[in-house]
Protein backbone atom coordinates (compact mmCIF):
# COMPACT_ATOMS: atom_id res chain seq x y z
CA UNK A 1 0.00 0.00 0.00
CA UNK A 2 1.35 3.48 -0.90
CA UNK A 3 0.19 5.50 1.39
CA UNK A 4 1.90 8.92 -0.35
CA UNK A 5 0.04 8.88 -3.47
CA UNK A 6 -2.98 11.38 -2.39
CA UNK A 7 -3.03 13.91 0.53
CA UNK A 8 -6.58 13.71 2.07
CA UNK A 9 -7.80 17.20 3.61
CA UNK A 10 -10.24 17.37 6.81
CA UNK A 11 -11.25 19.80 9.79
CA UNK A 12 -11.27 18.32 13.56
CA UNK A 13 -11.32 20.61 16.59
CA UNK A 14 -11.21 23.77 14.58
CA UNK A 15 -8.01 22.83 13.07
CA UNK A 16 -7.74 22.52 9.04
CA UNK A 17 -5.52 19.05 8.31
CA UNK A 18 -3.55 17.93 5.51
CA UNK A 19 -2.90 13.91 5.77
CA UNK A 20 -1.01 11.32 4.11
CA UNK A 21 -3.59 8.80 5.40
CA UNK A 22 -7.17 8.55 4.67
CA UNK A 23 -8.98 9.29 8.33
CA UNK A 24 -12.86 8.69 7.17
CA UNK A 25 -13.96 9.22 10.78
CA UNK A 26 -12.96 13.34 10.43
CA UNK A 27 -14.41 15.82 8.40
CA UNK A 28 -13.55 16.36 5.00
CA UNK A 29 -12.50 20.15 4.73
CA UNK A 30 -14.21 22.80 2.75
CA UNK A 31 -12.57 23.15 -0.74
CA UNK A 32 -12.75 26.88 -0.06
CA UNK A 33 -9.79 26.28 3.03
CA UNK A 34 -7.62 23.62 1.01
CA UNK A 35 -4.81 26.74 0.95
CA UNK A 36 -5.29 27.50 4.61
CA UNK A 37 -3.66 24.32 6.33
CA UNK A 38 -2.89 24.20 10.42
CA UNK A 39 -1.48 20.71 10.67
CA UNK A 40 0.35 18.20 8.36
CA UNK A 41 0.18 14.93 8.76
CA UNK A 42 3.26 12.89 6.61
CA UNK A 43 5.27 9.53 6.46
CA UNK A 44 8.92 10.03 6.94
CA UNK A 45 12.02 8.32 8.79
CA UNK A 46 12.87 9.37 12.16
CA UNK A 47 15.98 10.87 12.74
CA UNK A 48 18.58 8.75 14.16
CA UNK A 49 19.04 9.92 17.51
CA UNK A 50 15.01 9.10 17.88
CA UNK A 51 16.21 5.57 16.57
CA UNK A 52 18.81 4.78 18.54
CA UNK A 53 16.82 5.77 21.86
CA UNK A 54 14.32 2.84 20.55
CA UNK A 55 16.72 0.89 20.34
CA UNK A 56 17.51 1.24 23.71
CA UNK A 57 13.65 0.55 24.82
CA UNK A 58 13.28 4.23 25.22
CA UNK A 59 9.54 4.74 24.12
CA UNK A 60 8.59 8.70 24.40
CA UNK A 61 10.50 11.56 24.89
CA UNK A 62 8.66 15.23 25.37
CA UNK A 63 9.46 19.33 25.30
CA UNK A 64 8.15 22.27 25.29
CA UNK A 65 7.60 21.45 21.12
CA UNK A 66 8.32 18.38 19.96
CA UNK A 67 6.98 15.23 21.52
CA UNK A 68 7.71 11.71 19.95
CA UNK A 69 6.59 8.16 21.06
CA UNK A 70 6.75 4.61 19.56
CA UNK A 71 4.35 1.71 19.59
CA UNK A 72 5.21 -1.73 19.09
CA UNK A 73 4.06 -2.67 15.20
CA UNK A 74 2.32 0.48 14.45
CA UNK A 75 4.56 3.31 14.53
CA UNK A 76 6.78 6.39 16.13
CA UNK A 77 4.83 9.18 15.96
CA UNK A 78 6.82 12.85 15.75
CA UNK A 79 4.79 15.90 16.93
CA UNK A 80 6.62 19.51 16.53
CA UNK A 81 5.42 23.07 16.54
CA UNK A 82 1.75 22.30 16.38
CA UNK A 83 1.47 22.09 12.91
CA UNK A 84 3.42 18.91 12.12
CA UNK A 85 2.94 15.09 12.86
CA UNK A 86 5.75 12.59 11.13
CA UNK A 87 4.81 8.99 11.14
CA UNK A 88 7.72 6.44 10.93
CA UNK A 89 5.67 3.14 10.37
CA UNK A 90 6.99 -0.55 11.16
CA UNK A 91 6.89 -3.35 8.95
CA UNK A 92 3.42 -4.09 8.18
CA UNK A 93 1.42 -1.67 10.51
CA UNK A 94 -2.22 -2.40 11.48
CA UNK A 95 -3.74 0.69 9.89
CA UNK A 96 -6.76 0.98 12.00
CA UNK A 97 -4.39 1.18 15.58
CA UNK A 98 -2.44 4.00 13.68
CA UNK A 99 -5.60 5.83 13.18
CA UNK A 100 -6.67 5.25 16.79
CA UNK A 101 -3.13 6.84 17.93
CA UNK A 102 -3.68 9.88 15.61
CA UNK A 103 -7.34 10.78 16.59
CA UNK A 104 -6.70 10.25 20.30
CA UNK A 105 -2.90 11.19 21.33
CA UNK A 106 -1.32 12.83 18.70
CA UNK A 107 -4.25 15.20 17.89
CA UNK A 108 -4.38 16.02 21.79
CA UNK A 109 -0.37 17.18 21.59
CA UNK A 110 -1.30 18.97 18.88
CA UNK A 111 -3.58 21.22 20.42
CA UNK A 112 -1.27 21.39 23.86
CA UNK A 113 1.39 22.57 21.78
CA UNK A 114 -0.75 24.94 20.14
CA UNK A 115 -1.65 26.17 23.20
CA UNK A 116 -5.15 25.06 23.05
CA UNK A 117 -6.63 24.03 26.07
CA UNK A 118 -8.06 21.10 25.59
CA UNK A 119 -10.49 19.06 28.48
CA UNK A 120 -10.33 15.28 28.24
CA UNK A 121 -14.03 14.02 28.33
CA UNK A 122 -16.92 13.95 25.76
CA UNK A 123 -19.09 17.33 24.94
CA UNK A 124 -22.64 16.93 24.57
CA UNK A 125 -25.62 20.45 23.76
CA UNK A 126 -28.21 20.35 26.55
CA UNK A 127 -30.61 23.14 26.06
CA UNK A 128 -28.33 25.04 23.61
CA UNK A 129 -26.02 24.93 25.88
CA UNK A 130 -22.78 22.49 25.24
CA UNK A 131 -21.43 20.48 27.87
CA UNK A 132 -18.05 18.14 28.66
CA UNK A 133 -18.29 15.01 30.68
CA UNK A 134 -14.78 14.07 32.33
CA UNK A 135 -13.28 11.46 34.89
CA UNK A 136 -10.52 9.22 35.75
CA UNK A 137 -10.58 5.68 33.82
CA UNK A 138 -13.36 3.84 34.27
CA UNK A 139 -15.50 6.58 35.62
CA UNK A 140 -18.10 6.07 32.94
CA UNK A 141 -18.00 8.87 30.98
CA UNK A 142 -18.03 8.01 27.47
CA UNK A 143 -21.01 5.97 29.16
CA UNK A 144 -22.86 8.85 30.56
CA UNK A 145 -21.84 10.65 26.87
CA UNK A 146 -23.36 8.03 24.71
CA UNK A 147 -26.18 7.54 26.87
CA UNK A 148 -27.19 11.22 26.28
CA UNK A 149 -26.48 10.69 22.58
CA UNK A 150 -29.09 8.34 22.33
CA UNK A 151 -31.32 10.32 23.84
CA UNK A 152 -30.98 12.85 21.07
CA UNK A 153 -28.85 15.29 22.38
CA UNK A 154 -26.42 16.94 19.98
CA UNK A 155 -22.98 15.22 20.15
CA UNK A 156 -19.74 17.60 20.00
CA UNK A 157 -16.58 15.81 20.78
CA UNK A 158 -15.99 12.23 22.04
CA UNK A 159 -12.53 12.41 23.77
CA UNK A 160 -11.26 15.58 24.06
CA UNK A 161 -12.77 19.17 24.59
CA UNK A 162 -10.93 21.87 22.48
CA UNK A 163 -11.76 25.08 23.80
CA UNK A 164 -11.55 28.23 21.48
CA UNK A 165 -11.59 31.41 23.86
CA UNK A 166 -13.69 34.12 22.05
CA UNK A 167 -15.98 36.73 23.86
CA UNK A 168 -17.02 33.37 25.74
CA UNK A 169 -15.46 29.81 25.74
CA UNK A 170 -16.31 27.87 22.83
CA UNK A 171 -15.88 24.07 22.22
CA UNK A 172 -14.60 22.88 18.76
CA UNK A 173 -16.02 19.78 17.14
CA UNK A 174 -14.03 16.18 17.27
CA UNK A 175 -15.42 14.31 15.02
CA UNK A 176 -18.52 11.58 14.75
CA UNK A 177 -17.15 9.23 16.38
CA UNK A 178 -17.00 7.33 19.76
CA UNK A 179 -14.32 4.85 21.20
CA UNK A 180 -16.20 2.60 23.97
CA UNK A 181 -15.04 -0.18 26.46
CA UNK A 182 -17.35 -3.70 25.51
CA UNK A 183 -18.51 -2.83 29.00
CA UNK A 184 -20.16 0.25 27.92
CA UNK A 185 -21.08 -1.64 24.82
CA UNK A 186 -23.27 -4.39 26.22
CA UNK A 187 -25.07 -1.68 28.61
CA UNK A 188 -26.19 1.10 25.95
CA UNK A 189 -27.69 -2.15 23.49
CA UNK A 190 -24.22 -2.17 20.90
CA UNK A 191 -23.90 -6.15 19.28
CA UNK A 192 -19.47 -5.89 19.62
CA UNK A 193 -19.82 -8.45 17.30
CA UNK A 194 -20.75 -5.74 14.65
CA UNK A 195 -17.95 -3.70 15.37
CA UNK A 196 -13.90 -3.68 14.73
CA UNK A 197 -12.32 -4.15 17.92
CA UNK A 198 -8.87 -2.72 19.11
CA UNK A 199 -6.69 -2.12 22.11
CA UNK A 200 -6.52 1.03 24.03
CA UNK A 201 -4.87 1.35 27.33
CA UNK A 202 -4.85 -2.19 28.05
CA UNK A 203 -8.52 -2.73 27.23
CA UNK A 204 -10.70 -3.51 24.15
CA UNK A 205 -12.43 -0.66 22.53
CA UNK A 206 -15.17 -0.39 19.75
CA UNK A 207 -15.13 2.54 17.77
CA UNK A 208 -19.18 3.00 17.30
CA UNK A 209 -20.37 5.90 14.55
CA UNK A 210 -21.90 8.97 16.22
CA UNK A 211 -22.87 10.66 13.27
CA UNK A 212 -26.87 11.50 13.35
CA UNK A 213 -26.72 14.06 15.43
CA UNK A 214 -22.82 15.20 15.38
CA UNK A 215 -22.56 19.35 15.28
CA UNK A 216 -20.34 20.47 12.73
CA UNK A 217 -20.03 23.96 14.42
CA UNK A 218 -18.12 25.13 17.48
CA UNK A 219 -20.93 25.49 20.75
CA UNK A 220 -20.92 27.65 23.85
CA UNK A 221 -18.61 25.67 26.26
CA UNK A 222 -21.50 26.49 29.97
CA UNK A 223 -20.46 23.42 31.93
CA UNK A 224 -18.14 20.63 33.13
CA UNK A 225 -19.01 17.61 35.21
CA UNK A 226 -16.25 15.68 36.53
CA UNK A 227 -17.35 12.45 37.05
CA UNK A 228 -16.42 9.50 39.84
CA UNK A 229 -17.48 6.81 41.42
CA UNK A 230 -17.57 6.63 45.47
CA UNK A 231 -19.05 4.83 48.92
CA UNK A 232 -22.37 6.41 48.00
CA UNK A 233 -25.86 4.57 47.87
CA UNK A 234 -27.18 7.17 45.26
CA UNK A 235 -25.77 9.46 42.69
CA UNK A 236 -24.76 12.70 43.99
CA UNK A 237 -23.93 16.31 42.75
CA UNK A 238 -22.11 19.19 44.10
CA UNK A 239 -21.12 22.25 42.52
CA UNK A 240 -17.19 23.21 42.68
CA UNK A 241 -16.00 26.61 43.04
CA UNK A 242 -13.21 28.99 43.28
CA UNK A 243 -9.38 27.89 43.52
CA UNK A 244 -10.67 24.26 43.40
CA UNK A 245 -12.46 24.41 40.14
CA UNK A 246 -9.82 26.13 38.34
CA UNK A 247 -7.28 23.16 40.10
CA UNK A 248 -9.81 20.96 38.44
CA UNK A 249 -10.10 22.24 34.90
CA UNK A 250 -6.24 21.98 34.63
CA UNK A 251 -5.96 17.91 36.13
CA UNK A 252 -8.85 17.29 33.46
CA UNK A 253 -6.76 19.09 30.63
CA UNK A 254 -6.15 16.42 28.02
CA UNK A 255 -2.25 14.94 28.25
CA UNK A 256 -1.73 17.20 31.07
CA UNK A 257 1.33 15.01 31.79
CA UNK A 258 3.02 15.98 28.41
CA UNK A 259 2.85 20.02 30.06
CA UNK A 260 4.15 17.87 33.35
CA UNK A 261 7.46 16.17 31.86
CA UNK A 262 7.60 19.06 29.33
CA UNK A 263 8.46 21.42 32.57
CA UNK A 264 5.08 22.60 33.85
CA UNK A 265 2.03 24.59 33.04
CA UNK A 266 3.11 27.76 31.16
CA UNK A 267 1.60 30.84 32.19
CA UNK A 268 -0.04 31.90 29.38
CA UNK A 269 -1.96 28.34 29.21
CA UNK A 270 -2.97 29.19 32.66
CA UNK A 271 -4.34 32.40 32.03
CA UNK A 272 -6.87 30.31 29.43
CA UNK A 273 -7.63 27.90 32.28
CA UNK A 274 -8.58 30.66 34.78
CA UNK A 275 -10.38 32.93 31.81
CA UNK A 276 -12.22 29.53 31.48
CA UNK A 277 -13.01 29.17 34.53
CA UNK A 278 -14.31 32.42 35.08
CA UNK A 279 -17.45 31.65 32.28
CA UNK A 280 -18.15 28.16 33.24
CA UNK A 281 -19.61 26.03 35.93
CA UNK A 282 -18.21 22.97 37.61
CA UNK A 283 -19.81 19.95 39.12
CA UNK A 284 -18.48 17.23 40.68
CA UNK A 285 -21.22 13.81 40.32
CA UNK A 286 -20.25 10.86 42.52
CA UNK A 287 -22.02 7.39 41.29
CA UNK A 288 -22.39 4.76 43.23
CA UNK A 289 -19.62 1.78 42.80
CA UNK A 290 -20.89 -1.80 40.80
CA UNK A 291 -24.52 0.02 39.92
CA UNK A 292 -25.58 1.52 36.89
CA UNK A 293 -26.80 5.10 37.37
CA UNK A 294 -26.72 6.78 34.20
CA UNK A 295 -30.20 7.30 34.03
CA UNK A 296 -30.05 9.09 37.78
CA UNK A 297 -27.35 11.11 36.17
CA UNK A 298 -29.06 12.21 32.91
CA UNK A 299 -31.65 13.40 35.25
CA UNK A 300 -29.45 15.58 37.71
CA UNK A 301 -27.76 16.67 34.45
CA UNK A 302 -31.02 17.45 33.12
CA UNK A 303 -32.73 19.43 35.86
CA UNK A 304 -29.24 21.35 35.76
CA UNK A 305 -28.83 22.49 32.41
CA UNK A 306 -32.60 23.30 32.45
CA UNK A 307 -32.44 25.22 35.62
CA UNK A 308 -35.05 23.15 37.32
CA UNK A 309 -35.52 23.54 40.87
CA UNK A 310 -35.88 20.48 42.17
CA UNK A 311 -32.59 19.46 41.95
CA UNK A 312 -30.38 20.07 45.09
CA UNK A 313 -26.85 21.30 44.46
CA UNK A 314 -24.62 21.42 47.46
CA UNK A 315 -21.41 23.72 47.20
CA UNK A 316 -17.50 23.16 47.51
CA UNK A 317 -15.69 26.15 47.47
Amino acid sequence: MNVKTKKYLYNVYGLNVESEIMIPELTILNPNYKDNIDVKIIFDFMNEDIKQKIDKKEIAAYNSDEVWFHIDNVGTYLIQNGDTVTIDLCENPDLNILKVYILGSVLGIILLQRNTVAIHGGSIVINNKGCIFTGDKGAGKSTLTTALRQKGYDFVSDDVGAIELSDIPMINPGFGYQKLCEDAMTKLGYDSSKFTPFRSDMNIKYIVPALDNFVKEKVPFKALFEIEQGDTQKVEVVEVTGNEKLQKIIKNVFRIEVLIYSGGVPGDYFKKCIEIAKHIKFYKITRPKNQFTVNEQIDIIENIMYQKHDTIVEELG
